[in-house]
Parts: C-alpha cells; structure tokens; sequence
C-alpha cells in the first residue's frame, strides 16, 4: 500500500516517552468499501482502527488488541482490532448512520458513539484475555483512549485522530499517540509536549500539509532521531473452515431450513467476506451434527 499505510514509531528523552504516528487512508477507505459504510460511519470505524493501529508497536508478540466501544447513540458499537503484526481489522453495529454535520461541519461521531464503556480486550494467547472497561468521556475516540491509558493502565497519554471524507471517499486518515513512560519526566518538558500537542490543528488539517517526521518535530521541539517504521494491513484471519465451524453451532432446525432453501450463507462480522455452502454441504453438516459435531 506503500506510504499511505505506513506507521513511525520510536521514544524520545532517554526511553521516557514513546510515540507512534500513522497516516492509512488506503486501509480505512477499504473498510468503507469492505463494509458499505456510511460518510459518517467511516469516520467513526476509521478513527477505531487508527487508534488501534496506533498501538500496535507497543504489543507483546502474537498479542491481539481489541478495542470494544458501546454506547446509546445510533451506530450502537464500534469494534477495531489489531496485532503486533501490524494488521488491523473492525466493523460497526450499524453501518447506515447519518447525522447532521455539526456547526464546525464535523462528522458528529460523539453524537453517532453517544454515551457508554470503552471494553479493551488484551489477548496474549492465554487462557483468559486481560479486560479493562473506562466510561466514555467524549465519544470522539481519541480522547476516550486517551482517558483509558491514563486512568486503565497509569500511562499517560495524548491521542489525536482524525479522518476526511470527500465526494470520492476516504481523504485523509492518520493520527498520533504519545505516552510519558516515566513520571519522572522533567514537568518543563511535559508541559512542553502538552502546549506543542495542544497548539497543533486538527489532524485532517495537518496531515494536509505535513509528512509524519515534521508532525514529530513539531510535538517534541527538536527533531526525532531514530524513528522505526512498518506498513499497516487491513487483513482478517476469517476462512471457510472457521464459517463451516459457525454453522455447526447453530441447530438442526435452522440447519435444515438452509438446506431446504437450497443454500447457506455465513457473513463475516470483520471483513463482509460472504462464505456460501450449497444444499449437499448442508446435508454433509447435518450428519455431523447428528453425529455429535459443534454440540
């Protein structure tokens, strides 16, 4: 996807704080496309995935990263997932809404999220994953995992995110998360990044005109020295075998309808990849079935 999906990451101050920054309009315009989204659902699931593109450098290997988002507002829930792989994959509950812009004409994502819990999932491939819920303190999603890191794991930290829709779809999409990780951090240079970050436009409106090196620059006063970079996919670990498993819970009645229709259809919840078994593959399932299988 080359320089469009990329993500740069590295610490700074003797390993004090760290940062990761990331431009990947390619990957949330395949989203939009993967799951027919909506203008404003695509800025809600694209500001998901971003943030949770944006902690990829910071997981354990093989660990996978889930940020779950519920709230009363009409797109219901947003679930974004990544791995230290770098790849990255959601969906939205809803994937029709739309909201009036708001004054500043801004997507109305606190409005479409609404009020309720931000659930982080941690699954490091043990039996029980680690599950951390904060209240949603905005609905804008950077601020609410901002709040989560901050209060949920003692880092604090400044995210910010942003996505641009235009006619043709996905404009911009980018963001940046910085985190102090030692508490003893001169305060002149905390409240340095805090004026530098607080001081800097909108990221839509600074991504426009600025690459992510020079983003750096501006939050840390100087340039960033060594500065790690990976390409971030969009890619979903959903296969034939894993749909055929999803039919087997179902039971023999609704099993039976399908076969009757003629056919069966699995949906996946992650990519819209459709998985279609014919009627003799549904009988082949029924036997299993009865047969003990799924049960």
């Amino acid at each position: 996807m080359g320089e469009d999906s990329m993500i740069y990451y590295g610490t700074m101050f003797d390993h004090r704080v760290r940062f990761s920054i990331v431009r990947m309009r390619e990957v949330v315009e395949e989203a939009r496309s993967r799951h027919n989204l909506s203008y404003l659902a695509t800025v809600v699931l694209g500001r998901a995935l971003i943030g949770a593109a944006l902690v990829t450098p910071w997981l354990a290997e093989k660990e996978r990263w889930t940020l779950d988002i519920e709230g009363d507002g009409p797109i219901r829930r947003v679930v974004a997932q990544s791995t230290s792989e770098f790849t990255v994959r959601g969906y939205v509950a809803n994937p029709n809404v739309e909201l009036p812009l708001k004054e500043n004409k801004k997507f109305d994502v606190s409005g479409a999220v609404g009020k309720g819990v931000l659930r982080v999932i941690r699954d490091l491939g043990l039996k029980t994953p680690f599950v951390s819920q904060v209240p949603l303190v905005s609905g804008e999603i950077a601020e609410d995992l901002a709040y989560y890191f901050t209060v949920s794991e003692q880092i604090p930290s400044a995210f910010s995110i942003g996505v641009l829709m235009d006619s043709e779809g996905v404009k911009i999409a980018g963001g940046f998360a910085v985190q102090i990780l030692d508490r003893s951090l001169e305060k002149e240079k905390v409240e340095m990044l805090e004026t530098n970050i607080k001081n800097l436009p909108y990221v839509t409106e600074l991504f426009r005109e600025t690459e992510p090196l020079d983003v750096l620059e501006k939050i840390f006063g100087e340039k960033v020295g060594f500065v790690e970079t990976a390409e971030i996919k969009y890619r979903c670990d959903c296969s034939r075998e894993k749909a055929k498993s999803a039919l087997l819970v179902l039971d023999e009645k609704e099993l039976e309808d399908m076969r009757r229709e003629g056919k069966g259809e699995v949906v996946c919840k992650w990519c819209s990849t459709k998985y279609i078994f014919s009627e003799e593959e549904l009988r082949e399932l029924l036997k299993l079935k009865k047969n003990g299988a799924g049960s």
